[in-house]
């Protein structure tokens, strides 16, 4: 029970990067025919069709946290985003840093020393369920960034896509991985210089 809680706290910290949505469909929680992509090694990634450079860029983004790492966790972020966001937490009288302190800890738990996360399930939200305006809209109305990023970010992008994800990790002394982020999403923008999130 405090593992569901703890993800559910989480989930929370994750809704600025991209809300759970209740029409979404769910990740395979395992497939014969899943692929396994990013190579073997830490965190596992098990996706049918997501793009191997947004596993690549998650991979670091969630290593980052399991590992506290506050300087590969600012290299995931969209940089004109991470830029907005700065000078939003400035007027929240807090840091980043601060922020992801917070976020690092959201599957800690008493009793358990130690957590690590075992494998991420990917998959691709239909693109036309994607509602790209309204999530632009709600950090435009959380005052993270204003229209003239909006404008930015679209003529930078690529490809804009919203990835759902499952997510496992193995807390100390358990014999089994236990589900701690189930069907959420994540939104995620490709420009010629990477592949980035939101938040």
């Amino acid at each position: 029970m405090k593992r569901l809680i703890a993800a559910g706290m989480l989930a929370a910290v994750l809704c600025l990067t991209g809300c759970s949505n209740s029409d979404a469909q769910k990740p395979e929680e395992s497939a014969a025919s899943a692929a396994e992509k990013c190579g073997e090694d830490g965190l596992s990634i098990i996706t049918e069709d997501v793009d191997a450079a947004y596993c690549d860029t998650l991979r670091t983004y969630f290593t980052a946290i399991e590992q506290k790492d506050f300087d590969a966790y600012c290299k995931t972020m969209y940089p004109l985003y991470l830029e907005s966001y700065q000078a939003f937490l400035k007027t929240q009288d807090t840091t980043p840093e601060e922020n992801f302190d917070k976020l690092c800890k959201r599957f800690d738990e008493d009793g358990y020393e130690s957590w690590k996360l075992t494998s991420l399930h990917l998959a691709y939200y239909p693109e036309e369920k994607l509602d790209l305006d309204g999530f632009f809209d709600a950090f435009k109305d959380a005052g993270i960034i204003d229209d003239k990023f909006i404008e930015a970010c679209k003529q930078e992008a690529e490809e804009i896509r919203d990835i759902q994800f499952s997510l496992q990790a193995l807390y100390e002394g358990d014999e089994e991985p236990v589900t701690v982020v189930s069907g959420n999403e994540i939104m995620m923008v490709k420009t010629k210089d990477g592949t980035y999130l939101f938040g």
